[in-house]
């Protein structure tokens, strides 16, 4: 067998399996995740009872946020971790450090039971999480990235997205269908705990099969680019830690990864994760018919991100064909939250899985475009610390805001405004964004 032929089954060999691990690592962290902003109408009544729903719901989001806020955090933790001593060890103490919070919730005493103790377990229990989320994903999508074939980043980096996606998805599935089977009685009484509890089993297959993933190696001249020789300690002296590496030598394509981040996090989180919620309140639509619709727009968007990722290999650059989409979304989000909150069935899904294809392009593209932006040597911890300070804080408290703006104003649609704003802050930052995705990796 000639020695290409041997390189050409180790490439695959390298490749497939990261596909697999990347994904299911982000199924189950996503499932567990997403979970909580979609039980967030039954689980207000549990934690935190009040006269007025918009209020209760407005505590119930802001523990949700509370998960975001600590994304931060892990970024950091992980990020030095990852880039320190190596990407794999990240993927698994991520997941670990996932399950056993969720199930830790799905045996939480509720508010009747331990009165406001219940309540600051829950916030622990989402900070925990919180702090796993803030180092999976971009470890996930880095690994996917650099274990990548030249010219697939793209493709490979967007599976971490699907597997986000197929989390998500089995996150407002599993909700939808116990409430549907269950009466009103039997979810608040323990029918709740079930979709929580379900993610312990689906966090065991996440770990095994991140057993034995292979590390990345370095790309060809990685380490003898500039950012690298500037880094280097000098004699004796201890390395630079990859957190002062990356101020010192990246803080502007830090500061754009952030905001635009941030742009994405609310442009996705308002429509895929808070509608269900609005529709529930606002349209005659139940919540577990609004779940099932937005589980199917899930669905299109797990066949459209690969595809995405793809054509940003192939066809458009991809700080380019992001700020195309953006500049769409914003155009659209108004007539589309007008379509959703019409009062029928068909408009809500008409709207949603509109927003789920647009969506689907920044879910495939963004992986790549983040790991890109970095340098080796604090790639990870670049991708983290921006991407969760971005997307986390501003895209964790999205479902908070919103719900804020409404009961603020008094106008239902006050957060298709809210997240037109951001849509435009997207473009603006993409525009302004150096462009790696036809360079190899620095």
């Amino acid at each position: 067998m000639s020695e290409d032929a041997v390189n050409g089954q180790s490439a695959r060999a390298i490749g497939t399996r990261p596909l697999l691990a990347g994904a299911v690592g982000n199924v189950i962290e996503w499932y567990d995740f997403s979970l909580y902003g979609y039980m967030a109408a039954v689980l207000s009544g549990l934690f935190f009872p009040h006269e007025d729903r918009l209020v209760s719901l407005i505590a119930t989001y802001g523990v949700f946020a509370a998960g975001f806020l600590a994304r931060p955090l892990g970024a950091f933790l992980f990020g030095h971790l990852g880039d320190r001593i190596g990407r794999k060890a990240v993927l698994v103490v991520s997941v670990l450090l996932m399950v056993l919070p969720t199930i830790l919730l799905g045996l939480l005493p509720t508010y009747a039971q331990w009165g406001v103790w219940a309540a600051i377990c829950l916030v622990g229990v989402r900070i925990l999480q919180g702090l796993s989320v803030g180092g999976e994903f971009s470890g996930s999508a880095t690994y996917l990235a650099e274990t990548a074939a030249p010219g697939r980043r793209g493709f490979a980096a967007s599976f971490a997205n699907v597997g986000s996606m197929a989390g998500m998805l089995l996150g407002a599935v599993v909700p939808a269908v116990t409430l549907a089977l269950l009466t009103d009685a039997e979810v608040e009484a323990w029918g709740w705990r079930i979709p929580f509890l379900l993610g312990g089993v689906i966090g065991l297959v996440a770990l095994l099969l991140r057993q034995g993933l292979p590390e990345p190696e370095p790309a060809p001249g990685a380490e003898d680019g500039p950012a690298a020789h500037q880094a280097m300690p000098v004699s004796g002296a201890p390395p630079e830690a990859p957190i002062r590496s990356l101020l010192r030598h990246e803080p502007i394509a830090t500061l754009r990864a952030i905001l635009y981040a941030g742009g994405y996090g609310v442009a996705f989180y308002i429509p895929m994760v808070y509608m269900p919620t609005w529709l529930s309140i606002y349209t005659d639509i139940a919540l577990h018919e609004a779940l099932f619709i937005v589980t199917a727009s899930m669905l299109l968007q797990a066949l459209l991100i690969p595809l995405a990722g793809l054509a940003s290999d192939r066809l458009m650059p991809r700080t380019l064909l992001l700020a195309w989409v953006f500049g769409l979304l914003a155009l659209l989000v108004a007539p589309l939250y007008l379509l959703a909150g019409g009062g029928a069935e068909w408009q809500a899904i008409a709207a949603l899985l509109v927003f789920a294809a647009l969506l689907a392009i920044p879910l495939g593209v963004t992986p790549s475009l983040m790991a890109e932006t970095f340098h080796r040597r604090h790639r990870l911890t670049g991708y983290s610390v921006s991407f969760n300070i971005g997307y986390g804080v501003a895209g964790g408290t999205a479902p908070m805001v919103a719900t804020w703006l409404i009961h603020a104003s008094g106008y239902k649609l006050a957060p298709a405004f809210y997240m037109v704003l951001c849509a435009l802050v997207a473009v603006a930052t993409l525009v302004s964004m150096k462009d790696w995705s036809r360079s190899a990796l620095r």
